[in-house]
This record gives structure tokens, C-alpha cells and sequence, in this order.
């Protein structure tokens, strides 16, 4: 007699493939920015009003000022936008 298997719901499934999600690593103008798993992003993102705001939570405080000493212009900051935008979409979001 063969025993059934027993298998996670998919709502099981999910959070455990969430929560075993590793943060996405790019680079641009010449600085590393981490984008964290969906479940490790900083709880201030859910009330960001702006993409600037979301943004500079979602890569960090001390990442943010390396960025801004590079002296972007807003064609280079939306390039960035673009680019955690694809690191969250790359992390499962």
C-alpha cells in the first residue's frame, strides 16, 4: 500500500520560497547597490508618497549618499529608478 505525500498548501509554499529569497546586487555610476528580498525591504517603503523616497529607502541611507556625491542628473536617476525596479521584479516582487 502506497502513502500519500503530503504536500504544503500553496499558500505555504509561497511564503517559504518569500522568505528564502536573497537580495539582487547591481552596479551603476560606479557605485553597488543591494536590493533587498520583498520580506527584508524597510517597513518606512509602504509609506514612500514618491519614487525618490521609495527608492532611496529601498538601497539604503549610506548607499543613497554615494550615489548623490556622484552628482546625478534626473536622466540618471531615473536610469536608477529602472534598475531597482528590475532588481525587485529579478527578487520575485
Amino acid at each position: 500500500m502506497a502513502t500519500a505525500k503530503k504536500t504544503a498548501s500553496p499558500k505555504t509554499a509561497a511564503a517559504k520560497a518569500e522568505a528564502a529569497e536573497t537580495p539582487t546586487t547591481f552596479e551603476h555610476a560606479g557605485v553597488t547597490f543591494v536590493v533587498p528580498a520583498p520580506l527584508d525591504m524597510p517597513l518606512d517603503l509602504l509609506e514612500a508618497t514618491d519614487e525618490l523616497e521609495a527608492v532611496r529607502l529601498i538601497v539604503g541611507e549610506e548607499t543613497w549618499a554615494e550615489y548623490r556625491k556622484t552628482r546625478p542628473t534626473i536622466r540618471d536617476f531615473q536610469v536608477l529608478a529602472d534598475l531597482v525596479n528590475q532588481a525587485q521584479a529579478g527578487s520575485g516582487n
